[in-house]
């Protein structure tokens, strides 16, 4: 960003900014962050929602993952949050559909901020004044893609969530923050669960910089490793094995980039 612009952004904060908050219906990190948001005094001007096979999928799986462990309570969903603080509340089929476009365009929508979503297409980045903010649960540039966090056990990378703009690549957008976990947890559902509560640590932390003028942006170098693709239940199989046994990398800090 050009000194100019990143001026502008900061001066946005300050006067109050319209954001809208993506997610598909009723995802686990998707809601987490969402309640921390609230809970933090970023409500957002609108929720929109993703109901379709792939949403409902994924959100199972985890809620699967998630119920593996002995003390996991759900929290809120999204309709939920948004009927006891007021927060104009919609589904639609597709994020990237007319319906959502629309949605934002007569909303007076500055922001879009992503829970967790389909890849996000060009039309919906530019109708978005100031950009698209996403919290990866992975570090970036590093482990780009689905399911980082598996990926990352096999590949003995560090584990941790990276907030960033996003562009028309595949998480290959410039980075606000990264925090890297400090303990990486003994199995997988832990591992699920403790970077989903990152993210929504993660994406507060940010809004609470650029709320005081702060700001701290680094573009991702062009070459990277490939971007993963979804991982199999074997891979997650695998990686569930792999904390069990303890083969985790040394304790690590939070970094800001």
């Amino acid at each position: 960003m050009l000194i100019g612009a990143i001026s502008d952004y900061l001066k946005s904060w300050r006067t109050g900014v319209n954001y809208a908050y993506l997610n598909f219906k009723d995802h686990p990190r998707g809601c987490e962050m969402l309640e921390h948001l609230i809970a933090n005094g970023y409500p957002p001007s609108l929720v929109i929602e993703e109901l379709c096979d792939a949403g409902i999928a994924g959100t199972q799986e985890q809620n699967d993952v998630l119920h593996l462990l002995p003390d996991y309570r759900a929290g809120e969903t999204a309709q939920q949050l948004c009927l006891r603080d007021n927060i104009p509340y919609r589904i639609v089929s597709n994020l990237n559909d007319e319906d959502c476009l629309e949605l934002i365009r007569t909303s007076g929508i500055d922001l879009i901020i992503l829970g967790d979503t389909r890849i996000i297409k060009s039309h919906l980045i530019d109708a978005s004044g100031m950009g698209i903010i996403n919290v990866h649960p992975g570090i970036l540039p590093e482990v780009r893609g689905n399911n980082p966090y598996a990926w990352a056990v096999l590949e003995g990378a560090q584990q941790g969530v990276t907030v960033h703009f996003i562009d028309k690549g595949v998480d290959t957008g410039p980075i606000l923050k990264k925090v890297l976990l400090g303990t990486v947890p003994k199995n997988y559902a832990s591992l699920v669960k403790g970077l989903n509560t990152l993210c929504a640590h993660a994406l507060v932390s940010v809004l609470d910089n650029l709320s005081q003028g702060l700001i701290s942006v680094s573009v991702q170098p062009e070459s990277a490793p490939p971007t993963r693709k979804e991982a199999s239940k074997d891979i997650k199989k695998q990686a569930n094995q792999i904390l069990e046994k303890g083969r985790t990398g040394a304790p690590v800090r939070e970094q800001e980039c």
